[in-house]
């Protein structure tokens, strides 16, 4: 029963260790800094290198790789005309390639070609130092091999480093079709997380006492956003995945007025900081917030006057998503105006300006709702099922995080992968499960206790209370007085033999039995038959008169009469040493010396003796026992051109091909 009892414990245990082992959400606190030069925004926190070098990044929706920026040049006068103090610093701090030890160096490439490519669309162009690397997520997050890095220097349009989120690979054609994970495919793939997929918002400063930006792998958080019913389709282009429909903008602040009245198509990218609308949207937001274009900067610079008087105005902008241009379930996301309330610095302008962070889109490829808008909204996308949510953020002070798991696709599981509908456990199933467990790791324990005190009781019993084998015992015996009588005691061969055993009347080769009376006696074969009643437990036998009439003491001073000629056990000794040393009797041990001249014992103890007869104590007792960059090979190229490329040789550029959905994205050598 014990051990049925054990074996299902066992296979609780082993459940309770592989589920155990099933990977959860990972969550990614964010730096508890808000910085860029066109914030401020919440970063996040990636380790670089062997030994680590640790950089504060923002989060890319759209790469499939990190940017850092490059220690030997994003703070020198190469890249500004007058480094600013604090450069490392506002730029998250710097990568340094040479210090690392996994740096494997790559060549030097652009992030994009021919409009293809990270935010080609955009008009971006950053040539960078490629290369794998060991890179970790977080202070403390899980740290990956050989993941893509590109190492930059230019202050625009870059200025503090990246973290990709996408999971297309990113490919170097030139080297060989050279392939490199995403970093969260790779997570995936190591057990670290359950599902490709992931949750992010960027958090507000102007929220609260500062909301920092939030960063979910294969989860999201229900506390942080309003649930609604609408599911958004990727798109097949791999480059502009996050696309909605954006049905209506809309005004509403010392009047009410329509920004945008007809659908468009518009992609969700965190990786650059605008709006990027029609140039018709963008005349309505001029008009509604007496906004003007520098036109030296590209910005929308705000005076300090007309911003607090914007601040003041409680305005706010609608903005209402759909996965279809018409009809169909709809969610709104809602922007005040502090939301618009940037801070640009060098080298976007001379001197520090606030801005509202709008664009005019040139064409369709270019509309994109950037990161401010990730202020208000929180977006979580499922690779696996090619679908994604957009919520609207809501914001209770000191609310605890509900994270939900995003299921694998190939789980099986239907539930979890739709952040518009939690699916979370209750509180109460959660206590009931904590208690369960707590309860069942008691049980047992409480089993295995039992089991072992029951074992350990007949152990006992068995040793103490049972015969033990039936050895024949050793003819040698210790010398010495055994016969502790007093100097008038007198025996006679006829006397009855008694063997009282130390251990409640059990001897050492006999056997038990009862008498009529009740007391034990043992017997050994070949002795003579003992009269019953002779012995009782130990530290009580009772006195026996021998044929005199008188009473013998027994060794330990009880009148218990043993008869000369015979061991303690009942085995006589040999006859030519019972006549020549009456009183002698045999124990288990060395042979007796028959030519020893000793006092008889007037006490129970027997001395303990060497093989030359000499005393021992009584008691004695057994002891127990760093790698460089490169310069060679395809793509690379010198110092200067990550700092300003030469047109007439540009460095090898990476880039992506566009592709059918799930398909690697490519790069190509210009």
């Amino acid at each position: 029963m014990y051990t049925t009892a054990i074996s299902l414990a066992l296979g609780a245990i082993i459940t309770v260790c592989l589920a155990d082992d099933e990977p959860v959400p990972l969550v990614i606190p964010a730096s508890e800094y808000f910085e860029g030069n066109d914030g401020p925004w919440s970063t996040f926190n990636i380790r670089v290198g062997t030994p680590e070098q640790d950089i504060r990044v923002l989060v890319s929706t759209a790469s499939p790789q990190a940017m850092v920026p490059l220690s030997a040049l994003a703070c020198s006068s190469s890249v500004f005309s007058e480094v600013p103090p604090d450069c490392a610093v506002s730029r998250g701090k710097l990568f340094n390639p040479n210090e690392s030890s996994t740096w494997i160096d790559l060549g030097q490439f652009g992030i994009n070609q021919d409009g293809v490519g990270l935010e080609a669309n955009l008009g971006y162009s950053q040539p960078a130092q490629w290369g794998l690397e060991h890179m970790g997520i977080g202070l403390t997050g899980p740290a990956l091999e050989n993941q893509t890095v590109a190492a930059i220097a230019t202050a625009n349009p870059f200025y503090l480093g990246i973290f990709g989120l996408n999971n297309q690979p990113v490919n170097f054609t030139v080297l060989g079709n050279h392939t490199a994970p995403s970093f969260i495919t790779t997570l995936k793939d190591e057990g670290k997380i359950p599902s490709v997929s992931w949750s992010y918002t960027a958090g507000a400063k102007y929220r609260l006492k500062q909301v920092y930006g939030q960063l979910i792998f294969s989860g999201y958080d229900t506390s942080r956003f309003r649930e609604n019913s609408v599911s958004f389709t990727m798109a097949e282009d791999i480059t502009r995945d996050l696309v909605v429909s954006l049905q209506s903008i809309s005004y509403s602040g010392s009047d009410s007025r329509t920004i945008l009245s007809e659908p468009i198509d518009i992609f969700i990218d965190s990786t650059d900081p605008n709006l990027w609308l029609p140039q018709e949207a963008c005349e309505v937001f001029e008009e509604a917030f007496g906004l003007t274009l520098d036109e030296t900067s590209g910005l929308y610079l705000v005076n300090d006057t007309h911003r607090n008087s914007l601040l003041d105005s409680d305005a706010q902008v609608s903005f209402r998503l759909s996965d279809v241009k018409a009809g169909g379930d709809t969610v709104t996301i809602t922007l005040p105006y502090a939301a618009f309330d940037m801070t640009a610095e060098v080298p976007l302008v001379q001197n520090s300006s606030h801005y509202f962070p709008l664009k005019r889109a040139a064409n369709a490829t270019q509309y994109t709702l950037g990161r401010v808008f990730l202020q208000e909204a929180y977006l979580s996308a499922d690779y696996e099922r090619k679908v994604f949510n957009v919520s609207a953020c809501v914001w209770n002070q000191g609310a605890e995080q509900n994270i939900v798991t995003i299921t694998s696709k190939d789980s099986g599981s239907t539930g979890g992968s739709d952040p518009s509908s939690s699916g979370s456990l209750s509180g109460g199933t959660i206590a009931g499960i904590v208690v369960g467990a707590v309860l069942g790791a008691l049980l047992i324990i409480g089993l295995i206790a039992i089991f072992i005190l029951r074992k350990r009781r007949k152990w006992l019993k068995k040793g103490f209370t049972a015969a033990g084998p039936q050895t024949k015992p050793d003819v040698a015996v210790l010398s010495g007085p055994v016969f502790n009588s007093r100097a008038d005691s007198r025996s006679t061969p006829g006397d009855a033999v008694f063997s009282p055993s130390p251990f409640g009347g059990v001897s050492a080769a006999g056997t038990r039995s009862t008498g009529t009376d009740g007391h034990t006696s043992s017997a050994t074969a070949g002795s003579t038959p003992q009269p019953i009643g002779a012995v009782g437990p130990i530290g009580g036998v009772g006195a026996v008169k021998n044929i005199d009439g008188g009473s013998t003491p027994e060794l330990d001073g009880q009148d218990t009469l043993v008869r000369p000629d015979t061991e303690l056990d009942g085995q006589e000794v040999g006859s030519t040493t019972a006549r020549e040393h009456p009183g002698v009797f045999e124990l288990p041990g060395s042979e007796v010396r028959a030519g020893m001249n000793r006092e008889i014992s007037a006490v129970g103890d027997l001395p303990l003796f060497n093989k030359a007869g000499e005393a021992q104590g009584r008691n004695s007792q057994r002891t127990l026992s760093v790698s460089t960059m490169g310069t060679t090979g395809p793509g690379h190229g010198s110092a200067s051109d990550l700092v300003s490329p030469s047109s007439d040789s540009p460095p090898q550029r990476q880039t992506w091909e566009s592709g059918p959905p799930g398909t690697g994205a490519r790069n190509s050598a210009a």
